[in-house]
């Protein structure tokens, strides 16, 4: 009998464009990929995490449920010397959607992904409190407040690794599917910035994006993932979570182009179940 092809995930960092990892698991699994090894960054921690609870349906529903209203009421500001959130409310939040637990506990391999901002180098959540490295992770500099550990001071694994794809675990039998969220910009999603003229605050983001994008292609080209699916930077703004609807049917979408079917179908798990 057939088995499934075993996927290793990588999902990047990027807002909410994020959004769009929940389409492109619901699209790995239709295709009858099962994904047993997830390394998250950012938002990606964040999604990883959900899904490796079994909990991403009810993920998915709250985040299908937030408007601009509901996003202001989750900001929890603070004092802005340390940075403008403490992400307590987001997280508690959350937390009713699933629980905290110890990471090495769950039910396949999971990691996060900060970056120490002190020693300059990438810290590996593979242990411990899962939220405690979500919460590490997603520490967006001078937006939410850092999570100090040993007199460090963590950040959004972002700043260093938008795409963890050295985290992997080289699985002899897994291909490895890397999620973008720095693809290039769009124009059927939104202006291109220098189709206008841009002002100075619009130079220094633009700078920020292709730096970003850079460090993407190096690690693309350092990892060599079997797939890359690239989501285009200006289909979302970083707060854009009252597009999740939108986010998640156009991650399934760019998946569907990227990725070819296993081979494996439902059909397989209907003889596997009758024997």
């Amino acid at each position: 009998m057939k088995s499934k092809r075993k996927v290793s995930l990588v999902l990047g960092s990027g807002g909410a464009r994020g959004l769009v990892q929940i389409g492109v698991i619901r699209s790995l699994e239709e295709k009858g990929y099962e994904i047993d090894e997830v390394v998250g960054c950012s938002i990606g921690a964040l999604i990883g995490a959900a899904y490796v609870e079994g909990k991403l349906d009810a993920l998915e529903e709250w985040m299908l449920g937030i408007n601009r209203s509901k996003i202001f009421k989750l900001l929890d500001f603070t004092n802005p010397k340390f940075g403008l959130l403490k992400g307590e409310r987001v997280f508690e939040s959350l937390k009713e959607i699933f629980p905290d637990k110890n990471i090495e506990d769950m039910r396949i391999p999971f990691r996060a992904i900060a970056t120490d901002l002190k020693n300059e180098k990438e810290v590996l959540f593979d242990k411990g409190s899962v939220y405690r490295a979500i919460r590490a992770s997603i520490a967006i500099p001078a937006v939410f407040t850092s999570v100090m550990e040993d007199d460090v001071s963590l950040v959004d694994g972002g700043v260093l690794n938008p795409l963890p794809i050295n985290f992997v675990k080289r699985k002899r039998r897994n291909i490895i599917v890397a999620v973008n969220l720095d693809g290039k910009p769009n124009a059927r999603y939104g202006p291109i910035i220098f189709d206008k003229p841009v002002n100075s605050l619009g130079i220094l983001q633009e700078a920020y994006f292709v730096m970003r994008r850079k460090l993407v292609q190096l690690n693309v080209e350092l990892y060599k993932p079997d797939y890359v699916i690239n989501i285009p930077h200006n289909i979302a703004g970083i707060w854009d979570y009252d597009k999740a609807a939108l986010l998640i049917e156009k991650g399934a979408q760019l998946t569907n182009k990227t990725i070819p079917d296993s081979g494996y179908k439902k059909k397989d798990d209907e003889k596997q179940a009758t024997g």
